[in-house]
């Protein structure tokens, strides 16, 4: 055996390459594309790595080369279609590599983004700016941050009427300090809610519009305007900072007397995808009939000479200008008529055309919106269901913990002592507040929770506590007429017993009257009886 390695420090002649292979090819002809067990051989690719090729019998350790020696390689062999074959497996290699890499780095963005909301939606999980949390939660900010939403937009309103004959030194001080303050007030709510939600906060896609406005804010006031450098079309740009008002319809969008408003304007901003392919369709179908009228009117022999017929479908592009006026059905009779006063058959051409443009592209464009804004409807009221549910946990929890808290055994069991003695407590006398509970309705609220056995378990205090807040449900309310049904046939059944009663006591009265009437008859059987004795006692002592 003539073993070669190919070493990374050292390279071999074309000549002793050719031996090794040639001695090889001797040996076993007929195993010259099978793999040996003692024939290791790795492919080579090009992605930087390091591989290595033996082309030994022996069971020897695998050296490593690099990718421009395994490219001589090939061409001293002049194995190029080896070449090809292992280029194209390097790049597919490289390809699926990179795929890979895409997709990990798309479920890491994914998965630190739902961490990063977790981490601010429950509390229970360490926050590393818990103050910045509780102030970005809070309705107060939200609130002053939609009330500065809304005053920036009167002030873009005011600024875009200032024209340079009617602006005096004033305004421009007056527009150069709200203009600072607006933008510094921005900056401050995108860092807290950057510290609060994390940098995915800025990746949302729903956050890029407030992230470019403030952007575009920053560059035109604070880095361009103290240098002097006047950037119009950014300047202008600012202005689009009226759409920030969508942010103001989506914090309202929960609450129900918005809901309308929401649903118009959520259907307005989603509606994007769908009205690019409605360009896109309205666009060919402009152009199909275009090139139809074109033919059929621009160069027609007969229009050739009227002025009208090649203004309006002179070429392909005034013909689509002309259909698209034709679409929105404004003057179009204007050059209809006039056409059709010499070819009558243009009248079907158009009418086709109306059927088509308006009568079921548009109705199908407005039915497609129609249903995203039905969809979006629902998937709100999923949204409100979901709060709900989560409001109805969070509420369960606080219950439970008051609850622990006025327990003062511990036991798990709620005596009325023990309630009455934790309403000497501030704190519980405010919690009760909060419940809609005063202090002089304790006893009532103890008899309503109380089944008869004189304590309270967290179950019972829990959902006793959560029906007297809330509204009367329906099942509440079936819950009343149920029991005030087993009241009604209680009261029923004691009406008919007492009924039996009084039937019996009447029995016994009559007894005890004929019982009575039977005694005095005995004792007047009794007393002749005795005069009977006692005259025959007599009679007996006279003989």
């Amino acid at each position: 055996a003539l073993p070669i390695s190919i070493a990374s420090n050292g390279a071999v002649t074309a000549l002793d390459l050719s031996l090794s292979i040639m001695s090889k090819a001797n040996r076993r002809p007929s195993q010259d594309r099978r793999p040996s067990q003692d024939k290791q051989v790795t492919s080579p690719s090009f992605k930087g790595s390091k591989s290595s090729l033996t082309l030994s019998d022996d069971s020897e350790e695998v050296e490593q080369v690099t990718g421009f020696q395994k490219l001589v390689d090939f061409i001293v062999t002049g194995d190029f279609k080896g070449l090809g074959r292992d280029w194209k497996n390097g790049i597919k290699q490289r390809a699926r590599n990179t795929k890979q890499a895409v997709i990990d780095t798309y479920w890491w963005f994914i998965n630190t983004r739902k961490f990063h909301e977790l981490r601010v939606t429950d509390d229970s999980m360490p926050h590393p700016f818990p103050r910045m949390r509780r102030l970005v939660m809070s309705p107060e900010f939200e609130s002053v941050g939609n009330f500065v939403i809304f005053c920036n937009t009167f002030v873009v309103g005011w600024q875009a009427g200032l024209t340079a004959k009617r602006i005096t030194e004033t305004d421009k001080s007056i527009s150069f300090i709200v203009e600072n303050l607006f933008t510094f007030c921005f900056v401050v709510e995108l860092l807290c809610r950057v510290l609060c939600w994390s940098w995915t906060f800025l990746l949302a896609r729903e956050n890029w519009l407030d992230v470019m406005l403030v952007f575009l804010g920053v560059l035109t006031t604070w880095i361009f305007a103290p240098f002097g450098i006047e950037v119009e079309l950014l300047r202008k740009l600012t202005a689009l900072r009226t759409l920030r008002l969508v942010r103001l319809a989506r914090a309202v969008r929960l609450r129900p007397e918005f809901k309308e408003m929401w649903a118009l304007m959520k259907g307005l901003t989603e509606s994007g995808e769908t009205l690019v392919w409605t360009y896109v369709m309205i666009g060919c179908v402009l152009y199909f009939f275009a090139i139809i009228a074109t033919s059929l009117i621009g160069k027609q022999a007969t229009f050739l000479e009227d002025e009208l017929a090649q203004e309006y479908f002179g070429d392909v592009g005034k013909s689509m200008f002309t259909l698209f006026q034709l679409m929105t059905l404004d003057s179009w009779t204007g050059f209809a008529r006039p056409l059709m006063e010499k070819q009558v058959w243009i009248g079907v051409f158009f009418i086709l055309f109306i059927s088509v443009a308006v009568f079921v592209m548009l109705n199908l464009v407005t039915a497609v919106i129609v249903e995203n804004a039905f969809s979006d409807s629902k998937a709100d009221e999923k949204e409100l269901a979901v709060r709900a549910e989560r409001e109805k946990e969070e509420e369960l929890e606080d219950l439970k913990q008051f609850f622990l808290q006025i327990d003062a055994d511990g036991n798990g069991q709620l005596t009325k002592g023990e309630l009455f003695a934790a309403t000497k407590h501030r704190k519980v006398r405010q919690k009760m507040r909060a419940l809609d509970i005063m202090p002089k309705d304790i006893d009532e609220l103890w008899d309503i929770l109380d089944d008869g056995n004189g304590e309270l378990d967290a179950e019972e205090f829990v959902h006793g506590i959560r029906r007297l807040r809330g509204e009367a449900k329906a099942k509440d309310i079936l819950r009343l007429y149920k029991e005030l049904r087993q009241f009604e046939a209680a009261v029923d059944s004691v009406e008919q017993n007492i009924k039996t009663a009084k039937d019996r006591m009447e029995n016994i009265r009559a007894q005890l009257t004929r019982c009575r009437t039977d005694v005095a008859a005995f004792q007047r059987t009794i007393m002749r009886a005795k005069e009977a004795v006692k005259m025959c006692a007599q009679t007996q002592s006279m003989v």
